[in-house]
């Protein structure tokens, strides 16, 4: 499978997202080891960590075809969890909120 071109981009961009992702996660990290850590960015890490590890769950599934649904390859478990964080704990919605009000100064939230 990994011989395939397409699937060798598809990988590649899962990494440079993934990479990306961890970059976010360090930054955030030293900042906040250094008092500097704002709080909404915290939401700019959280959402967007959120988000892209999603399309890499939905890709690596759509990747396996029909295997990437059963208990054989796990991409849709994790996409499944990864559902569940960003509806039942609001992660989208709520970051979203906290990021549009650091970025217009206005609180669409009460």
């Amino acid at each position: 499978m990994a011989a395939y071109q397409l699937t060798q981009q598809k990988l590649v961009d899962m990494a440079l997202e993934i990479d990306k992702g961890f970059l976010l996660a360090l930054q955030l990290g030293r900042l906040k080891d250094a008092g500097q850590l704002q709080p909404h960015q915290i939401s700019v890490g959280k959402l967007n960590n959120t988000r892209e590890a999603i399309a890499i769950a939905r890709e690596a599934r759509a990747m396996f075809g029909g295997n990437g649904i059963t208990l054989e390859h796990s991409p849709l478990r994790h996409a499944n969890n990864l559902e569940s964080v960003r509806t039942y704990e609001g992660t989208d919605d709520v970051h979203t909120l906290i990021l549009g009000n650091a970025i217009t100064g206005i609180a669409a939230f009460r």
